[in-house]
């Protein structure tokens, strides 16, 4: 089962691929570049893989399909944990506000600073998104239309109509673009609203 990663040799401008075995942990071969040709044909010289462990590079996979197309596709260890990391932070960004709520008590102590103890521990980035934010939803309540407010907030159209579509400013804050809504988005708005 070989093994697929890149290193290198002058970050930013030289890169190779190491190839090893995920059994042994034992480097196979080192290629040139990271380019799929080139897995591809090593791939043909050495038959027999069945299972190809990668990330998610799209030339990566490219090399195994052509190299050895029988051979199924897996996802490394360090990827899948990176990429659960990723989807965890989104989320919990996401719904920072609920977690918030959910952990205060009414009958333990609140603060008496309330939406100003939040803005101290804010970065000025965040603080910045959620200005433009109330700003902008502000005006499209007005009557405003998305080309006004490019020009009332001197933004980009595409910024205003992205924030004009988050509901709430940690949308905006998760750092990835918002899904479109899926098919099982309205059945899942109706579970949570018979809890």
């Amino acid at each position: 089962m070989p093994g697929v990663d890149d290193f290198a040799t002058r970050r930013g401008r030289h890169y190779g691929t190491v190839l090893f075995d995920c059994v042994t942990g034992q480097p196979l071969d080192l290629l040139p570049g990271r380019d799929a040709s080139t897995r591809a044909s090593w791939l043909r010289e050495h038959p027999g893989a069945e299972i190809i462990c990668r990330d998610r590079a799209g030339s990566y996979t490219d090399g195994a399909r052509t190299g050895a197309p029988n051979a199924i596709q897996v996802a490394d260890r360090f990827h899948l944990w990176q990429n659960l990391g990723t989807a965890v932070e989104a989320t919990v960004r996401l719904h920072s506000t609920c977690l918030k709520t959910a952990f205060t008590s009414s009958d333990g102590p609140t603060s008496d600073g309330g939406s100003a103890d939040a803005t101290k521990t804010m970065s000025p980035i965040e603080a910045r998104i959620r200005e433009r934010h109330g700003t902008i939803h502000a005006l499209l309540a007005q009557g405003h239309g998305i080309r006004e407010i490019v020009r009332e907030v001197h933004m980009g159209g595409n910024a205003v109509r992205r924030t004009a579509r988050a509901a709430v400013p940690a949308q905006l804050l998760t750092g990835r673009r918002q899904p479109r809504a899926s098919l099982l988005g309205r059945f899942l708005r109706i579970t949570s609203l018979t809890r």
